[in-house]
This record gives C-alpha cells, sequence and structure tokens, in this order.
C-alpha cells in the first residue's frame, strides 16, 4: 500500500512537469505571436496614413503600461525617418498631445500650439511662401526668414491656429496631417466633449487621427461606448513588444548602469515575459530601482570576483519580483515562509497518494520562472532572493548582511575545492592542501561542520598517500584543540555538549563512516575531549539544585521528570547529587519559602524511595552510589545551617537533613550487599 502512493506520487509530479513543458512552449509560441500582432497592427497603421481625409480616426487600445505610448512615439520616430527619406510622403511633423490630466478643451488646444509651434522651422518651411510664412507665425517672437538667407528679417506676433494650418489647401503643406491624442482614459473633461473635440478634426478638417487609451478603463466609461463609433473607425488591442521595450530601456540616458543593462538585456527580457504580466511600465521601474540599489553597495563588495555572479541574480530578482508584486493580485508579503509551506503541504499529499488542492499562489509564481529555466540559473524567485528585494520594496532597506553572506557561500573554501580531489591537477591540490591545513592547525571555522568537512577531506587525502608533509595524527591533534577551546569547549551544559555530540557522531557517518583507520585515529582523539569536557560540565537537573529559587521549584520537576543527556536513563534513576556543590545547594534551600522547601524535600525523598524501598534494594542501589560523595558535606551544612534558622525554618531544614542520613546510610547497607553479592558469585565461579 506504501508503495502504490509512493508510486502515485511520482506519477503526479511527472504528469505536472509534463503539464509545466507545455505551458512553456505554449508561452513561447504566443510570444512570437504577439510580436507579430503588432507589426500587423503597424503595418494597418501605416495604411491608414495613405487615405487622404479617412473620415474616421483609430483607436489603439491597451492595458496600463503595456506600451501604448512606447509604440507610438517608436511609430512616429520611423514616419520622422521616412519622410526625411521622401519628402512627397509626409511634409508636416506629425502632431502628439497628451491628454493626461486635462480639464477642459481650451487646455487641449494650448497643447496643440505648443505641438504645432516647431513646425515653422521645419523643413518644408525652407521652401514655403513669404506670405504663407507671416500668416503662420506663432503667438510667440519668432524670426521671419523671408529670403531663406539664415538671418532674420523681421519679428511677429499672431496667434496660431492649429486648426487653420491642419486644414489649409495650401500648396506648401503636403501629405497628410496626422494627430495623436494619448492618454485618453486619463482626461478629466467630459469624454463627451474631448470626443466632440477630436471629432473636428476628424471630420471638418480630414485629419488623421489615433487615440489611444486604457482599454480597461475606457470600458467603464458608459458615454465613451456610446459615441466612439460618430468618431473611431477601427480599433487595434496592442500587446506589449518586450524585445522592443527593454532595447529602447537599456539605452535610456536616464537609466544608470546602462551598459550593464544592455549587456544582460537577454536576462531582463526571459524574466519580465516568464512574468506574464505585460506592464512595461513596472519593469522599467525594476531596472532604474534596480541601477539605483547598486549605487548603494560599496565598491569593496562589487569588485569581489564572487559579486557579479550575486548581480545577476539580483538583477533577476528585481524584475520578477516587481512584476509579480505590483503586476498582480495576489500579496507577496512572507513569500518565503509561504512558498516553503506551500511546498511541505505538496510533498505530503503526493507521499500518501492523496490529490486534494492546497493553496498555490506563490508556487504557482515560482513555477513560471522554473519552468523557464531561470531558477536554477539565475536564482529568480528563490525566496532569499526574493525576499531580499521585497524588503527592499517595502521599506527601502539594503540588506548588506545577505549580499556578505552570498558572497561567502560563492567563494569556495579550500576544503570545498578538495571534494573533488581525484579531478584536480597536481598544483591545484598542493595549494588547497596546504591552505586547508592552515585552517585546521588555526581552528579558522565558523562552525563544527566546516571542521568537520575540513578534516575528513583531509584525512582521506593523507590516507591515499597524496600528501607528504601531513599525518592522521597531526590532523587529529589540531582538531582536538579546536574542539577543546571553541566548540565542545563552548558548551555550557551537559545537554548542550551531548547534542554536539550527536551532530558529530552524524557528520561522521555523512562523510566516510569510520572503515578508515585515519578516521578511527581522529575520532579517538575527539572522543577524550569529549569525556574531558563532560566531566567538568554539570546536567541540567544538577544546575537547577544549585540555583535553587521559589519561582523556578515546577521548573526543577519537570527536569526532573525527564531523560539524562546522553538519553542513557532517567534523573529519577541516576545520582542527583554527585556533581552539585553542597554550599549553592543548602545556601539555595535555606532561602527558600517554607512551601517551596516542603516541595524540593518531596522530591529529594521520593528519589531515594523509589529505589531504597522495594525488596532487593542491592538490584538498583548502584544507580544512586555517587551521590555519596557529596551527601556528607551536604548533611554537615544542613546541620549548621539548622542552628541558625528557628521555627518552621529550623523544623524543614532538620526534616531535609535527616531524610538524606537515613538515605546515605541506606545507600551504603544496600551497596555493601551488593559487593557481597559480586564477591560470592566471584568466589563460585
Amino acid at each position: 500500500m506504501k508503495e502504490t502512493r509512493k508510486m502515485i506520487g511520482r506519477l503526479k509530479r511527472a504528469l505536472r512537469k509534463l503539464r509545466e513543458t507545455l505551458r512553456a512552449m505554449i508561452f513561447r509560441e504566443k510570444d512570437k505571436n504577439m510580436t507579430r500582432h503588432n507589426q500587423e497592427i503597424l503595418d494597418c497603421l501605416n495604411d491608414y496614413l495613405k487615405i487622404r481625409k479617412p473620415g474616421y480616426a483609430v483607436l489603439l487600445r491597451g492595458s496600463w503600461g503595456s506600451g501604448k505610448t512606447f509604440f507610438v512615439k517608436e511609430w512616429l520616430d520611423a514616419l520622422k525617418t521616412k519622410k526625411e527619406d521622401d519628402d512627397d510622403f509626409y511634409t508636416l511633423e506629425p502632431i502628439y498631445v497628451s491628454l493626461y490630466g486635462m480639464t477642459t478643451t481650451s487646455q487641449i488646444d494650448e497643447e496643440m500650439k505648443k505641438a504645432v509651434s516647431p513646425i515653422l522651422y521645419s523643413k518644408f518651411m525652407k521652401t514655403a511662401g513669404k506670405m504663407f510664412k507671416v500668416a503662420i507665425s506663432a503667438a510667440l517672437r519668432y524670426n521671419i526668414d523671408l529670403n531663406n538667407d539664415g538671418v532674420g528679417d523681421m519679428k511677429m506676433e499672431c496667434t496660431i491656429d492649429p486648426k487653420a494650418l491642419l486644414g489649409s489647401e495650401d500648396p506648401h503643406v503636403k501629405g497628410n496631417r496626422l494627430v495623436v491624442f494619448d492618454d485618453l482614459e486619463r482626461c478629466h473633461a467630459g469624454i463627451k466633449e474631448v470626443m466632440g473635440y477630436i471629432n473636428y478634426y476628424v471630420e471638418h478638417i480630414g485629419c488623421n487621427v489615433v487615440i489611444v487609451g486604457d482599454d480597461d478603463k475606457l470600458k467603464k466609461k458608459q458615454e465613451f461606448q456610446e459615441i466612439k463609433e460618430k468618431t473611431i473607425g477601427r480599433e487595434f488591442e496592442l500587446d506589449p513588444d518586450v524585445d522592443a521595450a527593454v532595447d529602447c530601456f537599456v539605452c535610456d540616458e536616464n537609466i544608470r548602469d546602462k551598459d550593464y543593462l544592455g549587456h544582460n538585456k537577454e536576462l531582463i527580457k526571459a524574466c519580465f515575459k516568464a512574468s506574464r504580466t505585460n506592464n512595461l511600465r513596472l519593469l522599467k521601474q525594476s531596472l532604474c530601482d534596480f541601477s539605483l540599489m547598486m549605487e548603494r553597495i560599496p565598491s569593496k563588495t562589487k569588485q569581489h570576483p564572487a559579486f557579479e555572479k550575486i548581480k545577476q541574480r539580483l538583477l533577476a530578482n528585481f524584475v520578477a519580483v516587481y512584476a509579480e508584486d505590483k503586476g498582480q493580485e495576489v500579496n507577496m508579503d512572507d513569500y518565503g515562509r509561504k512558498l516553503g509551506e506551500e511546498f511541505s503541504d505538496q510533498m505530503a499529499l503526493d507521499l500518501i497518494g492523496e490529490d486534494k488542492p492546497v493553496k498555490t499562489e506563490m508556487t504557482k509564481k515560482h513555477e513560471k520562472y522554473n519552468v523557464a529555466g531561470l531558477t536554477d540559473k539565475y536564482y529568480a524567485m528563490v525566496p532569499h532572493y526574493a525576499d531580499f528585494v521585497l524588503e527592499y520594496l517595502r521599506k527601502g532597506r539594503l540588506n548588506m548582511g545577505f549580499i556578505e553572506t552570498e558572497i561567502r557561500k560563492d567563494d569556495k573554501k579550500p576544503w570545498e575545492v578538495l571534494q573533488n580531489y581525484m579531478c584536480l591537477e597536481n598544483d591545484v591540490l598542493t595549494k588547497n592542501v596546504d591552505l586547508n591545513a592552515g585552517y585546521l592547525q588555526n581552528g579558522e571555522f565558523g562552525s563544527v561542520d566546516e571542521m568537520l568537512s575540513s578534516a575528513f577531506i583531509m584525512l582521506m587525502i593523507i590516507h591515499w598517500e597524496l600528501t607528504p608533509k601531513y599525518s592522521a595524527e597531526t590532523v587529529s591533534k589540531w582538531c582536538a584543540k579546536t574542539m577543546r577551546e571553541k566548540f565542545y569547549g563552548g558548551c555550557k551544559s551537559q545537554n548542550e555538549l551531548h547534542d554536539m555530540r550527536q551532530h558529530v557522531m552524524a557528520c561522521v557517518g555523512y562523510y566516510v563512516g569510520n572503515q578508515v583507520p585515519e578516521v578511527k585515529t581522529f575520532l579517538i582523539e575527539l572522543g577524550k575531549v569529549y569525556a574531558e569536557i563532560e566531566g567538568k560540565l554539570k546536567n541540567d537537573l544538577t544546575v537547577f539544585l544549585e540555583t535553587l529559587s521559589d519561582g523556578k521549584i515546577e521548573e526543577l520537576y519537570n527536569v526532573y521528570s525527564g531523560v539524562m543527556p546522553d538519553h542513557s536513563t532517567t534523573y529519577s534513576l541516576s545520582p542527583i547529587f554527585s556533581r552539585v556543590d553542597p554550599e549553592k545547594f543548602v545556601n539555595g534551600f535555606a532561602g527558600l519559602s517554607n512551601e517551596g522547601k516542603r516541595k524540593v524535600i518531596s522530591l529529594i525523598v521520593g528519589h531515594y524511595n523509589d529505589a531504597l524501598n522495594i525488596q532487593n534494594p542491592e538490584d538498583m542501589v548502584y544507580h544512586y552510589v555517587d551521590d555519596l560523595k557529596t551527601l556528607p558535606e551536604i548533611i554537615k551544612l544542613l546541620e549548621q545551617k539548622a542552628d541558625e534558622c528557628q521555627l518552621v525554618d529550623k523544623m524543614l531544614v532538620n526534616m531535609l537533613k535527616n531524610n538524606l542520613v537515613q538515605s546515605a546510610e541506606r545507600i551504603k547497607a544496600a551497596d555493601a550487599v551488593r559487593i557481597g553479592c559480586q564477591s560470592g558469585n566471584d568466589t563460585i565461579n
């Protein structure tokens, strides 16, 4: 049954992997189609310009940040270039006006005048007639060059009328009159009034008009839906052109570190496409913020050889996290924790063969980049990198500790290089063996794991006689010294010491086992250090008995009911006073309240009675014999303390003393019987 469940789990994971692969293929094809679609729209717009006085406008739709303005301006730039090559194709400069924040049509008029003014200096003015030049002079002061000699002949002030200019039949004004109205959804004037204004250029003047707007917001404007057919003849919905946008962004003079971004633009494109967010404004913002953050990192850190790889990972995560956090509806807070929980839940379901829905919002985000091959190589949406960017986004905090940790991870230590010693060239092997020996000799390790890794790889190299300079005995002594002074020696209690020893033994089994003679030598040395330190430390119960207080009585009972640090037996079957400082115990006991004294007496009396009140106490007494080392001194001090006490205090101190006297005598008697029985058995044998 268990094997069947595991098989079902593996099959489900295989099916998920297949679905991810298919989704990736579909997404790549969709991306190609998006680029092709925009090119088709561009062809349609160019065809639209060939129509003289078309009588209708074109609407370019797209979601916020999808690159509509970018697309239009790129198109206009291309038209200007084509006009310079072919004067007959287009003469007037295209007029571009943003309606953002406009509240009246008179404000739109002012923007139109500003947009028309550059026409006075355009190419066709060099050949325009003198009277025509004067007629279209702007309200601002312009030098009018009547004879084309490059010197202004007069200055005039007059009112320019864009409608008159664009509707002019003067032969000097050749080609189509193109006007682009951008940000329609952001115009604060009444939609009917604005569309009426635009319609004048369409119907009465005969301009080619392109309107640009956010499709989602325009759909919510009921009035727009009702009147758009009067003005708009064709509609196109733009898809974000990520490739073109990134190519443009990395050349933007306003973006810092543009050389680096240009070098990594394929990574930027891949991460943004994987997000499926399609908000190019967020992409540009992520690149700007990434560049600004890089300026805050100290030069010394950026010069480290390992930083280049980390910088690339940060770039991938800036693009991905900005898109996921600001471009999606799901909140990204606690991304790393939530992703870990979702992975654990899914793994548990796979193992038991159940197919229950789990919350996978963060998993879905992670998988998009994993499918695109960006997780393994660039750490895109890997929790600790994503959380670093989120912290920068939310709090503006640059976590340099994280960056320094990552640098150290990518900075290979000599024992990490030596892991592959069979493939190393002789000079590389020798160099890293010497470096590794330096670490071992000086104990320069941040954790016991590092020391064990360094030691075990060194012992294997010694075992295979790949270095004549060092021996297993030398390595063992170096490590024993480090364990004594730093790791085992840094433990504060037997419990802590035993936990570390368990960890050390687990590492031994993980690395090489103990079949190699050099490893046996090593383990013997570490064992000696353990015994030495263990003899100096006290267990938790001993510490509690030396630091008695009323507030710790309940905790004392909890500890007593537990097991010894090495898990060999319980405290109830062990000597409890063998390592206790008699003076500390007696002073602590005397300082308790009378209720506290009674509770401690109850614990101690019960401890000995459980073993010594049975039919054959000699069978159990060996658990308690070591207490005879300190009980006489404790009894003596209690007797002295009783002389200093009065009333109930005196009675309770004497009660504990008398019970310990009886317990000590019974331990001695039972132990004598035990020794006698052992001697008899030896004689018989």
